[in-house]
């Protein structure tokens, strides 16, 4: 099951399997760890009457099929997915259109932002900051609070060996601890989550994520950073206030210093906004993003 039915459409090697509703404005949604294009299952409703809504697995999540891994995770940063991305854009006819990612998808989202300032136009981000600020703010107590990016990032095969021996125990862990309320992933979105969480290839996909995500991520970063480089379009920051983002500071003063034009609002959610609070979350995209 799926928000619609399934597409696939071969970009740079991979197969990238998505969903296409709605007219108008094309916005690309992204979702982020450990889910699939179903997070945005309870938003797609509120927002294709404005919208062309482009809703892809990321590569090597769910049902696409993503790059091979490298030992420099080169493959999996979020420049190249975010290269594969835009590419798979322009190849559905979309040379310039909007973004909103939520945790990873929000990582390769503002990463687009950076590499490719004339193609995206506005962005959104959801409950996340820059991968280099989180580095560069890391503590002892923070690290504690976001285990999976220590054992995600593993060599391989660590952590997959250790995830795919307990795939639905870890899953259900994440799920159940990341969400303000638990019960507003769906059975449908649970069923669909576990079916992809189950496949080895997703598991190792998710760890180069990570991986990139813990080493040339930073190094983009910090690149950006140090040349005063900020994201030109607007970008919208959302965020809940008990979560990821917030651990860190303002989110939105974070932001600042990345982008030139930011604008953002915290919301009563967990970590899972699409789907505990999709009316909050469609008004302020559809506002932002019309």
């Amino acid at each position: 099951m799926s928000v619609m039915p399934v597409l696939y459409e071969r970009v740079a090697g991979c197969n990238i399997a998505y969903s296409r509703t709605g007219t108008g404005y094309p916005l690309l949604l992204l979702h982020g760890f450990p889910q699939t294009h179903m997070a945005w299952h309870q938003v797609v409703p509120l927002l294709d009457k404005h919208f062309t809504l482009i809703i892809p697995d990321l590569p090597g999540y769910g049902d696409s099929t993503g790059p091979a891994p490298d030992e420099q995770h080169e493959a999996y940063s979020k420049r190249n997915i975010g290269n594969i991305l835009v590419q798979f854009m322009q190849q559905l006819g979309f040379p310039k259109f909007g973004v909103a990612g939520h945790d990873r998808g929000g990582r390769v989202g503002y990463r687009m932002a950076f590499d490719h300032p004339q193609t995206v136009t506005r962005l959104a981000v959801l409950d996340i900051i820059p991968t280099g600020e989180m580095a560069d703010r890391m503590t002892f107590d923070l690290a504690l609070a976001l285990p999976h990016w220590w054992l995600l990032a593993q060599p391989y095969p660590f952590p997959e060996t250790l995830i795919i021996q307990q795939a639905e125990y870890y899953l259900k862990n994440t799920l159940d601890s990341w969400s303000g309320n638990k019960k507003s992933i769906t059975e449908e979105a649970w069923q669909e989550y576990l079916r992809c969480f189950k496949n080895p290839s997703v598991i190792r996909a998710m760890c180069e994520d990570y991986r990139a995500g813990a080493t040339v991520d930073v190094q983009y970063d910090r690149h950006n950073k140090d040349r005063g480089q900020r994201i030109t379009c607007p970008v919208l920051v959302l965020y809940p206030t008990d979560f990821f983002a917030a651990r860190f500071g303002n989110p939105v003063s974070v932001w600042e210093k990345w982008a030139v034009d930011v604008q953002g609002m915290a919301v009563e959610s967990g970590h899972f906004l699409m789907e505990e609070i999709p009316g909050e979350v469609s008004k302020a995209l559809d506002d932002f993003f019309s």
